[in-house]
């Protein structure tokens, strides 16, 4: 099986689960990897590429285990993404490492605005990349929106970080879960926002083409047919060699 920081932690925490995850369209026979049904599977078309920018994912428990999360896409394409299972009263002990590291920059990914977040510093841009510059991590929140809307707002180890609001024209094509909010994105449109803002333009593109592939695919899924090979699919092929 395809093994990231994601699936391991997912497959921690179904350990320790009491009743097994039901998701919807639970009579569908998923790819154990990719969560899409075995005639839709994307594990063929898995990309992985390196970016200047790190990404952290700090998820909802209950997000892991569904196949609509798109923070997993990112675990797929940067294999090196930590992961983070969200606690409330403290910082998961490699989460609070990366935040004090000194050669770090962090950020918060979230659309918060001066009514949002009086206190917490906001930023607009990502300082440029250079020799010796410190390296730009995002905190990438990974659930629901209202989930994740709890979460900034109730870790109160999260306040000292600075915020990242994307730019409102970025990247909107989620087809699977809508928020109703154009300023709301998910897990991997935010990812692929960041990266274009850092100027990481072919990374962005790679995790575009897997997202826009996952959403096709899962589309498919849901809709019990087989779907159509497209542009994503051949592009993606070229990166990954098959």
């Amino acid at each position: 099986m395809h093994s990231t920081n994601f699936t391991r932690l997912r497959d921690q925490e179904l350990a320790k689960s009491t009743k097994p995850f039901q998701a919807k369209g639970k009579s569908v026979i998923r790819c154990a990897d990719c969560q899409m049904a075995e005639y839709a599977c994307i594990c063929p078309w898995r990309p992985t590429v390196q970016s200047q920018v790190d990404f952290a994912l700090l998820v909802h428990r209950k997000e892991l285990f569904k196949p609509t999360n798109t923070g997993r896409l990112i675990a797929d394409v940067f294999p090196r993404t930590p992961v983070f299972l969200w606690n409330r009263l403290e910082a998961p002990a490699g989460l609070e490492d990366l935040l004090k590291d000194p050669a770090r920059d962090c950020y918060i990914v979230f659309p918060a605005s001066e009514t949002d977040a009086t206190d917490r510093k906001i930023v607009q841009s990502l300082p440029a990349s250079a020799p010796g510059a410190k390296k730009i991590t995002l905190i990438l929140l990974d659930g629901s929106w209202k989930q994740c809307s709890r979460m900034i707002a109730l870790s109160r180890w999260l306040d000292g970080v600075p915020c990242l609001k994307l730019p409102d024209a970025f990247v909107k094509s989620y087809l699977v879960r809508d928020s109703g909010r154009d300023d709301r994105f998910s897990t991997a449109e935010a990812a692929i926002s960041c990266l274009l803002l850092a100027g990481e333009n072919h990374p962005a593109q790679i995790l575009q083409h897997y997202f826009s592939l996952f959403n096709q695919h899962y589309v498919a899924t849901r809709g019990c047919y087989l779907p159509e090979r497209g542009e994503s699919h051949e592009i993606l092929e070229s990166v990954t060699g098959k």
